[in-house]
Parts: C-alpha cells; sequence; structure tokens
C-alpha cells in the first residue's frame, strides 16, 4: 500500500512538474496508458493463462 502511495505522488508531482519544462503531460500520460494496455496487459494475461493451465494439468 505504501509503494501505490508514493507511486500516485510521484505521478500528480511529474503532472504538475512538467509542463513547466514545455512537455505535455496529458498527452504523456493518454501514450503511457496505450502502451500500457497494448504491450504490457497481454503479457500478464499470458502470464495467468499459462499458470492456470499448469494447475489444471497438475490436477488431472
Amino acid at each position: 500500500m505504501k509503494n501505490m502511495i508514493v507511486a500516485i505522488i510521484i505521478f500528480l508531482v511529474l503532472l504538475i512538474i512538467l509542463p513547466f519544462f514545455g512537455i505535455n503531460s496529458h498527452y504523456l500520460l493518454t501514450n503511457t496508458v496505450e502502451w500500457i494496455t497494448k504491450l504490457v496487459l497481454p503479457w500478464i494475461m499470458l502470464y495467468w493463462i499459462i499458470r492456470l493451465v499448469k494447475n489444471l494439468e497438475i490436477k488431472q
């Protein structure tokens, strides 16, 4: 829980500070969410599906 709070605080600080350096933070946020949903989440789902299949094979 502590790590999540720290991550949220860092994220909010970046959203506030980045516009001062000329970086569009909303563009960065939308691209990050898009990248996570296209590249990271499928690998996480694949990992859990493989674990499920292995557990089902062991139980049979």
